[in-house]
């Protein structure tokens, strides 16, 4: 082979080493700032993140800013779950929190709430509610469907559409005397099984009470549940009241 031969195959090879490293620097950047999902990668509009303590003792005031609109989570979000806990249409990135997204949901208009993935390394999307829009009122809902599910929440134990039951479940969480429970421990929190209560006032989200058991076999109700993880050790904040005997009947099955 010819001088110039190799001088052009020599120049190839170093051109093609030079496009390799080029292309690992852009591969680790879109990493490290998204993977390639990242807020200006993906043209999507984009939601800041903040968090700070509610003024409810024990929750956590989370807010979605995207220009003049901003969501909340917080006390009044804390019971309500997603129909479809994965929703697919997305409507915007997070920062600083990478490739987490914003989705709609189904049956909700983008003025009322919106999902945010807020978990980790798994998704887990929570309701965001538009501060225009008023909380939305258990205490005066019509319900239609009710499911007690167990503590893998997977499916349902028990499912009624008695008015008159869950109309007791409302009345109970409202004018209900809270108690202390001294065994309640933060380990048990896995375990803690929930009702999922749906209403037309509400399209496609469910207001979930939490349902702890005790050792004697009472069954209390919460409106729901929040840990607190900057505590050491972390604490659980809940408002546990005594079920009705009707409804602790219905709870525990036939």
């Amino acid at each position: 082979m010819s001088k110039k031969k190799w001088i052009i195959l020599a120049a190839g090879v170093i051109a093609l080493g030079l496009m390799a490293m080029v292309l690992a620097l852009v591969l680790l950047f879109g990493l490290l700032s998204g993977n390639g999902e990242s807020a200006v990668a993906s043209g999507l509009p984009v939601y800041t993140f903040e968090q700070s303590a509610s003024s409810h003792a024990g929750y956590r005031h989370t807010t979605l800013t995207r220009g003049n609109e901003v969501y909340v989570s917080d006390y009044e979000e804390a019971a309500l779950e997603l129909i479809n806990p994965e929703p697919s249409t997305v409507i915007g990135v997070i920062v600083p929190m990478g490739v987490s997204k914003v989705c709609s949901i189904p049956g909700q208009p983008e003025t009322a709430y919106i999902a945010a993935d807020c978990g980790g390394e798994m998704p887990a999307y929570a309701p965001f509610r538009n501060i225009k829009q008023p909380p939305f009122d258990w205490r005066t809902a019509i319900f239609r469907e009710m499911k007690a599910y167990g503590p893998n929440k997977s499916s349902p134990n028990l499912t009624t559409t008695d008015p008159a039951l869950m109309a007791e479940v409302v009345r109970v969480l409202r004018d209900g005397v809270p108690v202390e429970l001294p065994g309640f421990t933060f380990a048990q929190i896995p375990s803690i099984p929930c009702l999922k209560m749906a209403s037309d006032q509400l399209p496609s989200l469910l207001f979930c009470p939490s349902v702890f058991t005790d050792a004697s076999g009472q069954i209390y109700l919460a409106e729901s549940l929040m840990i607190d993880a900057t505590s050491t050790p972390p604490q659980v904040h809940a408002r546990w009241i005594p079920a009705s005997p009707k409804l602790a009947q219905w709870l525990k099955g036939p």
